[in-house]
């Protein structure tokens, strides 16, 4: 193709890549014009592809009086023997340092359009025509990586999604249990059943199963973290039968605290709390020799309810036996009356002495007492008042009040009589009761109220 300068008339002949617009000027750069190259398109060098590019279209060839004229590549101007010069020695553009145009092979990567570039134009190595990356299913063999290249990642064809030849077409993983396989699940999922070998999960294979192992450390060692019992994978625990290595002491392959190897796996010893059966006669952790504790070097009981001793200060008798009902109860205590055991509790709130909501309020009567034994219990209280109360008293008109003492426990039982106060006479109505002194409590035999509203009143001791 020609360039025509519109100033000069000059002409000069250059091969240009298709689409690249070359600007025309004369020699005194004052007049330029633009001739399109081929198909309508334009490039500058300098902005890209799709801009404008504008050269002189006078020669910058220098002339040496001795060798002729000298050309110089990268200095923006296409000169005869170039086949483009965008004023740069980029080799990553369009137009290489040498002033050639960049093509897929010419060993340097063209920023944006290739991916590869290695100077050759063979498909078995990782820059494939076209200089695109090689990949498995382009079906390009790749020396050395690939067996095979069918195109496409689909198993089943002789090439397996990986490009590797398959041996007779067996696919481990496509559901179908072939040649030397001994499952497939059609998956290729390692912690199930079948692994993804297609052999059957087995402890120790180093998978661990989801659902069936607790662990898999592929190892026969059953000192670890980690044992093998019956075919089963298991974390390693006191009592297991494996002594567990910089853990366990001992692991007599039981939990059994009444031998030699206790609990958790540590000798036994005077000291820990457990009796070993044929060696201790006790062992309480302290062996003191306390009550109730265990003598020294655990070989024999302290003292204790029911060895016929009675232990002052803790013990108020001691029959022999630890046996309750026969007056010596299991805690070798006293054991108490009838009364003092089968009582009704008198508990109300509105029982105190110190409750009092005036007349024509709450008003009780206790005429169903029917000559029961009772207790009194807080928040009621723990006793009858020894003095008459005001009117209105213990949620009823008349409250009741005992004369007399409280008897000591040696006395038995005793009787008592109770009055009801009643508007200035202190004992307006009066019954007849038993007090029995059960130690740390006292318990009342109450007759039914001869009138309502009639009640006996709590009171504090």
């Amino acid at each position: 193709m020609w360039l025509v300068s519109a100033a000069t008339g000059m002409k000069r002949r250059m091969g240009l890549l298709a689409g690249l617009l070359l600007p025309a000027c004369s020699d005194d750069g004052t007049n330029e014009s633009f001739i399109q190259v081929s198909q309508g398109s334009t490039i500058d060098p300098s902005s890209g592809s799709g801009a404008t590019l504008e050269l002189p279209t006078t020669s910058t060839t220098d002339v040496d009086p001795t060798t002729g004229s000298v050309t110089r590549c990268g200095d923006g101007i296409v000169d005869p023997d170039e086949g483009c010069d965008d004023g740069n020695v980029d080799n990553t553009d369009y137009c290489l340092g040498s002033c050639e145009l960049a093509i897929c092979g010419d060993s340097y990567v063209f920023a944006g359009q290739e991916a590869c570039d290695d100077g050759n134009a063979s498909d078995d190595d990782s820059c494939i025509a076209g200089c695109y990356l090689a990949s498995c299913g382009d079906g390009n063999l790749y020396a050395g990586v690939e067996q095979c290249d069918d195109g496409n990642k689909s198993a089943g064809d002789g090439c397996d999604p990986g490009c590797q030849l398959e041996v007779d077409n067996i696919v481990c993983g496509d559901g179908e249990v072939e040649g030397d396989e001994l499952c497939d699940d059609g998956n290729l999922d390692n912690t199930d059943s079948c692994l993804d070998t297609c052999m059957p999960f087995s402890c120790g294979d180093g998978w661990h199963h989801a659902v069936l192992e607790q662990c898999d450390d592929a190892n026969p060692d059953n000192t670890d973290a980690c044992v093998n019992i019956d075919g089963q994978c298991l974390l390693a625990s006191c009592g297991d039968g494996f002594l567990h290595d910089g853990v366990e002491v001992c692991d007599d392959g039981n939990l059994d605290d009444s031998d030699a190897c206790v609990g958790d796996c540590k000798p036994a010893t005077c000291g820990d709390g457990l009796v070993q059966a044929g060696v201790e006669v006790c062992d309480d952790g302290e062996n003191t020799g306390k009550y109730e504790g265990c003598g020294f070097e655990c070989a024999e009981l302290g003292p204790r309810c029911g060895d016929s001793l009675i232990f002052a200060g803790v013990e108020l008798c001691d029959d022999g036996n630890e046996v309750p009902g026969d007056g010596c109860d299991s805690l070798c205590q006293l054991e108490l009356p009838p009364e003092c055991l089968g009582y009704i509790a008198l508990n109300e709130p509105d029982r105190a002495l110190a409750f009092n909501d005036g007349p024509g309020q709450i008003t009780k009567c206790d005429n169903k007492a029917a000559d029961s034994w009772h207790r009194f219990l807080d928040p009621a209280g723990v006793v009858m008042p020894l003095a008459p109360p005001s009117i209105y008293s213990c949620g009823t008109d008349a409250p009741g009040w005992m004369q007399g003492a409280y008897p000591v426990k040696d006395d038995g039982i005793v009787a008592r009589t109770v009055c009801f106060a009643w508007f200035g006479d202190p004992c307006g109505w009066s019954v007849e009761i038993s007090v029995r002194n059960c130690g740390p409590y006292f318990v009342f035999k109450l007759p039914s109220v001869p009138e309502c509203a009639l009640r006996y009143c709590g009171a504090p001791l």
